[in-house]
């Protein structure tokens, strides 16, 4: 029995020891994310087209990253028999590696929580500028429509010649 404990302490700790590094990099990759949201969050706020671009790149590759190190780790975490979470291959292991890979846990799921409801934020930012310039869209629209230029789905249709002119004599 004592051996069988052992064996699985030995199997905790070479697990840890591969998940650790993965599990920092995590971390590093969802504080970067919060970062880029909050610069995401500023171009809306600003109206900044050429920011937003930049910050939009800069999301993708970073929660990208994310993904993959997410898939890694979950892969690690699968070798265990049934499976196992970060939080639970803690509690198997002494301090101070148990409690540091806990606090680590911990943390990251924090700063998950953080980057979800930061990315909801954007979303709705976006939606409503979004909103925004469709209702401008539409205003615009609806004046330039009294010519015949543009049709009901703000598409430009001529359905008649509109003739004007620009008296430049003196």
């Amino acid at each position: 029995m004592q051996a069988e404990s052992r064996m699985n302490t030995d199997a905790a700790r070479t697990l840890a020891v591969r998940i650790e590094p993965m599990l920092l990099e995590l971390i590093t990759a969802h504080e970067r994310l919060i970062r880029v949201l909050e610069k995401h969050r500023a171009a809306i706020s600003s109206a900044n087209a050429r920011a937003l671009g930049d910050v939009v790149r800069e999301e993708r590759e970073v929660l990208e990253r994310i993904a993959t190190l997410d898939r890694s780790c979950r892969e690690i975490l699968d070798e265990w028999p049934g499976g196992v979470t970060v939080t639970a291959l803690a509690g198997m292991l002494s301090p101070p590696e148990g409690p540091r890979l806990a606090e680590s846990a911990a943390y990251l799921r924090a700063l998950s929580s953080r980057s979800r409801t930061l990315q909801s934020t954007v979303r709705e930012a976006s939606e409503s500028l979004s909103a925004h310039i469709n209702g401008l869209m539409r205003q615009v629209s609806q004046r330039l429509s009294h010519a015949g230029t543009y049709g009901p789905g703000a598409k430009v249709e001529s359905r008649s010649s509109v003739v004007s002119g620009l008296d430049m004599s003196l």
